[in-house]
């Protein structure tokens, strides 16, 4: 009787045990997943609010450097 009972009582167990790690890694998943959504999202504002910036910042460069060209005669 021990020889059927045992290997039926591991199986058991193991089984629940993986069902419990399944869950566990599911929901950690789940939580992860959530949070690289919400980076996503933060970092498609951060990029449609810097190009202007980064314009805005770039633009008055640029004309010093198209002057200085003029006065050169490189152009």
């Amino acid at each position: 009787m021990e020889y059927v009972a045992g290997p039926i009582i591991a199986l058991l167990l193991g089984m629940k045990f993986t069902d419990w790690k399944a869950k566990s890694l599911r929901e950690r998943v789940d939580t992860l997943e959530a949070n690289v959504e919400l980076v996503t999202t933060k970092v498609e504002a951060v990029d449609t609010v810097i190009l202007p910036k980064v314009m805005q910042t770039l633009q008055p460069v640029t004309r010093a450097v198209v002057r200085i060209n003029e006065e050169i005669g490189l152009q």
